[in-house]
């Protein structure tokens, strides 16, 4: 075609097409787009200082972070016992319920 360009570099001919010249205008306006909408806008900063509240959930959330490793590193055979040959031949309707596994409320 006409449109195509060669360049020779190191003995070796890279042939640009007009679909590579397209497509790389095209990436160069959209960065810079990108960019100038990023450098343009409002810069918001959030800064949480330290209080009691936010004390508090740092130790609620370390608490349910330990409990939760200590759950996953129990071996699986403790975790959830396997059912006794009276409970398989039970219909799953009349088994007994015993709440919710692992549940923070059902303490």
């Amino acid at each position: 075609m006409f449109l195509d360009h060669a360049i020779t570099l190191a003995g070796r001919t890279i042939t640009i097409t007009a679909h590579d010249l397209l497509m790389t205008g095209i990436s160069i306006v959209a960065g810079l787009v990108f960019w100038t909408a990023l450098y343009f806008s409002r810069k918001w900063i959030v800064v949480v200082k330290r209080s009691s509240a936010v004390d508090q959930l740092t130790y609620e959330l370390s608490r349910i972070a330990d409990a939760l490793e200590r759950v996953a590193k129990r071996p699986a055979d403790r975790a959830s016992p396997a059912p006794t040959r009276q409970q398989q031949l039970q219909p799953p309707a009349e088994r007994e319920s015993n709440g919710v596994a692992f549940s923070m409320f059902g303490r």
